[in-house]
């Protein structure tokens, strides 16, 4: 992993246990034995912050190797860019279109950031994601998003 990757890992991780302590700032953490809803939440941006800041200081170190060498280490947009554009692809097609539909967009976007695949690949594997997802979040764990679109 080299320096640059692994302070874009670190800020990814403390930038969303940012958003879980500050989303779940109001819910009740409970105790031990009876866990309230913030309690996970509470747990896990702890967890991520002690990971981001073991990254970090991982970065650190190479980077000190990589300037004592002197290597240029390059920031690979493509897999950035891909993986940021499905996230929001998600979170805008997930009401409209319903959950097959916009996992399978994200998939497919996501899916951008490994070159070499074809397309074939990318389809196959966004619809049986998308059919997982569906059969996860809707009959295994009956939460209430729409599988298809409204219109449907």
């Amino acid at each position: 992993m080299t320096a640059y990757r692994s302070f874009a890992t670190a800020a990814f991780a403390l930038g969303f246990a940012a958003i879980l302590l500050y989303f779940g700032r109001n819910l009740p953490l409970g105790t031990g034995a009876r866990m309230g809803p913030g309690f996970i939440p509470y747990v896990a941006a702890w967890g991520l912050i002690l990971l981001g800041i073991g990254i970090a200081i991982r970065g650190g170190f190479e980077l000190r190797d990589a300037l004592k060498a002197d290597d240029a280490v390059p920031f690979h947009w493509r897999g950035a860019a891909s993986i940021g554009a499905g996230i929001i692809a998600f979170a805008l097609l997930v009401q409209p279109i319903g959950l097959l539909a916009s996992a399978t967009v994200t998939v497919f976007v996501t899916s951008l950031a490994q070159p070499g695949s074809g397309v074939s690949e990318r389809v196959v594997l966004a619809s049986f994601l998308a059919a997982f997802s569906g059969l996860v979040f809707t009959l295994a764990l009956g939460l209430p998003i729409p599988v298809l679109p409204p219109v449907l």
